[in-house]
Parts: structure tokens; sequence; C-alpha cells
């Protein structure tokens, strides 16, 4: 009888060995697939390997180059001319092999202090110490810890925040924009700079890029004459593209306050769509003036690089518009705390530029792309005016708008080749240099 209940017993587990199977197996798959869409097919399968939840996550190395880029046409600041564009990209290295890249570059030293040789500096020598072994996950955390080490120096910053949320959008599967909140648009209007440095030679260059279905609206820079001198090329730079385009003015804050008042209402009768950070980044005064006469909207550039100082540009009134740019506010995070006060004063924002290639560019529009008060388009033209970039799948432009990738991270990948090509090859930092 025992015997006969023991046989009885194994038959039925026989039996239901199938469905038991079945239930057990269809269990793992839907943890695999669960596990897999947030982390990616590569860490699940590194999950269940080793069983290590934080799946060898911590940053290991990071490296970094100085690369100069040659540029299609020369083109004209307030300050210099340039033919070249020099960048410090780097790479965060986990313990699991990720790596995410980062991009840092200024319209010049004039601009903020800061240039690719000092970037380089503080990043190999001051923040990779602090990163080494840390959890990239930890962006906000690492930021803090940047600020409490590292007094200013924002480009370096935005620089390493860059590939942190490159290699965290890997670990993740996710593209940087799903990180940030989600697009409220997936392409954006670009403006393109005219910066021939003669007014016919714009007016030109501008009916041809419509013509052509490239761009349509546009943006000169002024500073190289003298401010009444600008401001009568302005004015017939959008004399001649009246009824064709949109046109901005963009000083680099040369321009005092008198001709500023002098040349307003003549700005807005020519049709001038802003005027850029006319005045000084300290005269937030003469920026108030400017606003209070209502003829040309006026955006703040260099006036509005941190938090402070776009809660005191709202308090004071001195701004229409804000341009933003991650570099100088020391990274995507900082942008969108700025866009935030922005958006609660009633304020526009443009997406600015430092000139960045596919990159950096990319980080840009990742985080341009989540904001909601982005009225004013952007200027991410850096990887067409370039002569080269410096990834394999450069950032698509059509018909006036720039595409936010999609791919996980940053969503482009880096050309070792074209890094190498262009190395700068008297580099002194040699540690942790790829």
């Amino acid at each position: 009888m025992k015997s006969a209940s023991l046989m009885e017993l194994l038959e039925y587990f026989i039996d239901i060995l199938p469905t038991f199977m079945i239930i057990i197996v269809c269990t793992i798959y839907v943890i695999v697939v669960r596990i897999s869409y947030t982390l990616g097919w590569h860490l699940a399968i590194v999950f269940f390997i080793k069983g290590d939840y934080k799946m060898k996550t911590m940053i290991k190395q990071i490296h970094s180059v100085i690369v100069d880029v040659p540029i299609k046409r020369a083109h004209q600041f307030s300050t210099e001319i340039v033919s070249t564009k020099s960048f410090v990209v780097i790479q965060v290295e986990l313990e699991n092999g990720l790596i995410g890249i980062g991009e840092g570059t200024t319209p010049g030293i004039w601009w903020n202090g800061e240039s690719v040789e000092t970037m380089q500096l503080v990043i190999e020598q001051y923040l990779k110490p602090l990163l080494i072994g840390q959890d990239p996950r930890n962006i906000e955390q690492l930021l803090q810890l940047f600020d409490r080490h590292v007094r200013a120096n924002p480009f370096a910053k935005a620089t390493v925040e860059m590939a942190l949320f490159d290699v965290v959008g890997k670990i993740y599967n996710a593209p940087v924009h799903q990180l940030l909140g989600g697009l409220f648009q997936d392409k954006i209007d670009v403006k393109w700079a005219l910066a021939t440095g003669d007014a016919d030679g714009d007016i030109a260059e501008a009916k041809e890029l419509v013509d052509n279905k490239q761009y349509k609206d546009f943006k000169i820079k002024a500073g190289k004459f003298q401010p009444a001198d600008d401001a009568k090329r302005a004015i017939k730079i959008a004399e001649g593209l009246r009824g064709i385009s949109t046109i901005g003015i963009d000083p680099n804050g040369s321009w005092d306050k008198l001709t500023a008042v002098r040349w307003m209402e003549r700005l807005s009768d020519a049709g001038v769509d802003f005027l850029e950070q006319p005045l000084s980044p300290l005269d937030f005064e003469g920026a108030a003036k400017l606003v209070s006469m209502k003829k040309v909207p006026v955006m703040a550039d260099e006036s509005v690089a941190t938090i402070q100082d776009a809660q005191r540009l709202v308090q004071e009134k001195a701004a229409d518009i804000f341009s933003l740019k991650i570099h100088k506010s020391g990274g995507m995070r900082n942008t969108l705390k700025i866009a935030a006060i922005a958006e609660s004063a009633g304020i526009a924002c443009f997406g600015g530029t430092s000139l960045e290639s596919s990159i950096g560019s990319a980080a840009s529009v990742h985080a341009f792309g989540t904001i909601r008060n982005l009225e004013y388009g952007c200027e991410t033209f850096g990887p067409p005016w370039l002569a080269d970039d410096l990834v394999k799948n450069p950032l698509e432009f059509k018909e006036g708008k720039v595409i936010i990738p999609n791919g996980a991270g940053l969503g482009v990948e880096l050309d070792e080749v074209k890094i190498e090509k262009y190395r700068r090859k008297k580099e002194e930092v040699t540690n942790g240099v790829f």
C-alpha cells in the first residue's frame, strides 16, 4: 500500500512537471524581458549571470583629448575671426565596459575665461579624482560634489555631466531626453548665423540658404565695428531680408546703453526679431531700460549663466528671452532649472550654442527638446558649420530643423579615426589621455 502511494505520487509529479516547467520558464522570461526593457539585453544578461544588481556600473577611468577641427568658412565674433574649432573630448569608462562621451568647447577664452586647455586641466586634475569609483547614475549628487570642490568652471563640469548622461542612457538603453523628462518636440527650428562681416554678403548667403530650403531663420554677429555702424549694418540686413526670414542681432555685449536706446526704434522698424546681449553682462539696469521700451525683444545670453542670474533678471525685468547654453550653465540639469525659472516668469527661451560638434549639439538638443517655452528655436548649427565631425552618425538637419536623436544615451557614436586625425599633437596632459 505504501509503495503504491509513492508510485502514484511519482506519477503525479511526472504528470505535472511539464506544466510546472512552463510556469518557471514563463516567469523567468517575463523577468528577463522586464529587466532588459529597463536596462538593455546586455546588462540583463550580466544581472542574471553575476547576480549583481549594481552590474559593475562604477566609474573605472576617464580619458581626455584635445582636437582641432577646421570649419567651412571663417566666422566673425565680436573680438576675433576663427577658422578652426577646438574641443576637449572625454570618455567616462565604467567597470562593465560601457563608455559615455562628452565634449567641451567655448566660443573663445574671451567669453567666460575658460578654454579647452583649462577644461582638460580641471577635468584631469580635479574632477576625475572625485569621479573614480562613483556610480554615474547619481548625477545630481555628483554635480553637487563638483561644486563643493571646484569653484566656477561650468564648461568643464558640463563636459563631464554630458558624458555621465550618455553612459547612464546606455545603462538603461534610453535616450538622454527620456532621462530629462521626455520630449516636448522631436525637432527644433535652427537659426543660421550670418558672419561674413559684410552686409551684402550676409544678405546673399541668407537668400541662398532660403532658396535651397536649408534655413529660414538667421542671426547676425555684431561688435566688430563701432556700435552705430553695427546698428546700420544690422538694419540693412534686416531690411534686405524683410518678408523672407526672421533676423536677430548679437553684439556679444559690445554696445553701450545710449547707442542701444538710440537705435531701438529703427531696429524695430526694420523688423529685427530680437537683440541678443547688446550690453555688458553686468548692466542689468541698462537691459531693463531696453526691455521697458518694448521695441525689440531683448535676449539675455552672457548675463544668464547661473540660476541666480536667471532669478535676478526676472526680478529686475531685464530680459524678454533667455538664451540657454548647457556649457555656460554647468550642464543640462542646470539649464533646465533656468528654463523653469523663465517659464514661471513668462519669459521665452532660445537654444544657444557654443559651436559644438554633433556630440555637444546632441546633448543640447536633448535638453532643448524637453523645454515647453523654447519659443525661439535654437542655433545648434555647429555640425554643418564644421568641415568635419567627430562622430560616425552626425546630427540630422532637414529643412531648417535639427532632428533629436533617439538612440541610447546621446545617440551618437564617437569616431576614433576622426579623433586621431584631429588630435592636437603637442599635448602636455598625458595621464588618462586616450
